[in-house]
């Protein structure tokens, strides 16, 4: 073989490996990328991006625009939901979060069926709170807390924290009557009558007449109460957060 043609021969070989080498240094590369976005991410996360994290459930968008409001509309009211829980002993975190789950922080909020107010108020409850203007938000609060602090107290003692909020929240949603109508259903069906866990199974079946026919309130749309304390509890998760970051940053300052 000639001198010239191994040459040749020898950078084709060369040419081959050097060729294997670039493909695996871009197969590892890609490796490595892919490895260090996720914890890139997470290191460069704010704090409003981690509580998307904390497994609530919501859609990412409503997550989205419950952390704006969080800073554009509840500043106005919270002195007065801080007010309530001083009043009622219910922290002002959940009644904050229930608010925003009946009116979105909007004190001219209507519904369809004529509740109102930051509280979502009825005209027959908002009475017999001696409430006039539903529309007021200082009011509304007070009522609002007022009321579901009345539903609570209606709950048996014998239905222990947090279960026995969670049913006054359901309460506070399809009243007292249905949820003791759901409790009832839940001892017929071999389940716990005072467990949340429990219930929130045995409510749906308020709207079925196999089961509503031969209960003292008969139907109710027994599947609004647990997708109501279920969104509840999940922007009570996501404010608390918010609220702990906010006491961290402003203790650093001072």
């Amino acid at each position: 073989m000639k001198p010239f043609q191994k040459i040749t021969e020898v950078l084709e070989i060369m040419k081959q490996v050097a060729k294997q080498i670039l493909l695996v240094g871009v197969v590892i590369g890609g490796f490595l990328l892919l490895w260090e976005i996720p914890h890139y991410e997470s290191n460069a996360l704010s704090h409003k991006d981690r509580v998307l994290q904390l497994g609530t459930n919501l859609p990412s968008y409503e997550i989205q625009t419950f952390l704006k409001h969080i800073t554009t509309r509840l500043p106005r009211y919270r002195e007065e939901f801080q007010q309530a829980e001083k009043n009622t002993g219910i922290p002002w975190i959940l009644l904050a979060s229930m608010s925003y789950q009946e009116s979105k922080w909007n004190r001219h909020a209507i519904s369809p069926t004529g509740v109102r107010g930051l509280m979502m108020l009825t005209r027959s409850t908002a009475a017999d709170l001696g409430i006039q203007n539903r529309l007021d938000p200082k009011k509304s609060i007070a009522g609002g807390a007022q009321y579901l602090s009345h539903l609570y107290n209606r709950v048996s003692d014998t239905v222990e924290r947090p279960d026995r909020m969670f049913l006054a929240l359901a309460a506070y949603n399809v009243g007292i009557g249905h949820i003791k109508d759901a409790q009832l259903l839940a001892g017929r069906l071999g389940k716990n009558s005072s467990q949340w866990d429990d219930l929130k199974d045995v409510l749906p079946l308020l709207a079925k007449k196999k089961y509503y026919q031969d209960l003292p309130h008969r139907y109710a749309r027994g599947w609004e109460p647990v997708q109501y304390v279920k969104r509840i509890r999940a922007y009570r998760k996501i404010l608390d957060q918010v609220v702990k970051q906010q006491e961290k940053s402003q203790q650093v300052e001072i």
